[in-house]
């Protein structure tokens, strides 16, 4: 009987690690019917093809396929959920503007950020629905106006125990950036700080607990959605950094008409629907990324085989019983006293 009671424990142990893993890395599975407040937005949107130029519809005649350049490391602004589709801000920013432009949008799904600017400037991107506005991105890019505008956070080893830093200390020393983002072109006004390029966001974490950079700099939303992700916890934060301009719509300077058609959908979006939109990604559990899904992974399989085989130790061990309660009733048959009449 103990032997069934350590596996009646670990059963349950197991299911509670199930639901907890179920609830990591994909939340959504256990919100009971959530409501999707931008399918609600979509039904009380109207087409905005009345509204367009000669131009502009001339445009859309001749282009049938919209690529829109992503940064799949970005949550809550740009992410993919379980099912590999194109979420976050401004994927409902984009679900909203299908529905009132009817344009056939394509995602553009790279590693790295600094791959999907380069294609954007080969004119294979043709927009993007998350990008900060700065003096390089002008050249060939034009930008909406910012949707949500959230800070900088500085970061550094919890051996350094310094407080309210600025970037003016770290003046010749070097500080990690991801390659391409916002916060690489604003530190670049910095002459005195050496700028350690990433290709993400881990990466550049990495590099300061790894001793190749004194500090990191990105958005702050990002950097603790990567501490939770990825458990990186020797880095803590020591300063903020107000950013210049918020996140927004952009499209290449060279498709004026598709701006121009973009621009007029995103003034259909009243600052209520994007108050709510915002604020209903800026709440939501995150699902655990890839790092801690494959620890989760590996615990969960090693558990289920330890189970398994104590399960089956189980099994044999109530048959072996069997078999000497049956071999020991035999006996007794055949010693039992026979009375002939």
């Amino acid at each position: 009987m103990r032997i069934l009671g350590t596996v009646i424990i670990g059963l349950i142990i197991l299911c509670i690690e199930v639901f907890l893993g179920v609830q990591s890395f994909y939340p959504q599975a256990l919100q009971k019917d959530q409501a999707d407040i931008v399918q609600k937005m979509i039904e009380n949107k109207k087409t905005i093809v009345d509204e367009l130029s000669e131009s502009e519809l001339a445009w859309l005649a001749q282009n049938k396929v919209v690529y829109v350049g992503v940064d799949a490391n970005f949550y809550p602004l740009e992410t993919f959920n379980e099912r590999g589709q194109y979420t976050g801000i401004g994927g409902d920013y984009l679900r909203l503007i299908t529905a009132m432009t009817g344009i056939n949008f394509t995602i553009e799904r790279q590693q790295e950020w600094a791959t999907v600017e380069e294609l954007a400037q080969l004119k294979r991107i043709d927009m993007f629905m998350a990008v900060a506005k700065t003096e390089r991105r002008e050249e060939y890019l034009n930008f909406a106006e910012p949707y949500i505008n959230l800070p900088g956070m500085i970061m550094v080893p919890r051996t350094n125990t310094a407080k309210n830093l600025t970037l003016d200390d770290f003046r010749g020393k070097k500080l990690a950036v991801v390659k391409n983002y916002y916060w690489d072109d604003y530190v670049s006004k910095y002459i005195d700080i050496e700028r350690v390029p990433a290709s993400d966001t881990i990466s550049a974490m990495h590099m300061v607990t790894n001793g190749q950079a004194d500090g990191v700099i990105d958005y702050e939303f990002n950097l603790n959605e990567k501490i939770q992700v990825a458990g990186i916890y020797q880095l803590h934060t020591v300063g903020q950094v107000p950013s210049e301009f918020g996140h927004s719509v952009a499209v290449r300077s060279d498709l004026p008409e598709l701006f121009s058609i973009i621009s007029k959908a995103l003034k259909h979006i009243s600052p209520e629907e994007q108050k709510a939109v915002i604020e209903n990604w800026l709440i939501q559990a995150k699902p655990a990324g890839d790092e801690r899904r494959l620890q989760w992974y590996f615990f969960f399989f090693t558990q289920a085989v330890l189970l398994i085989l104590l399960i089956i130790s189980y099994t044999r061990s109530m048959t072996r019983r069997a078999v000497i309660a049956k071999a020991k009733e035999v006996r007794s048959q055949e010693h039992k006293p026979q009375f002939f009449g």
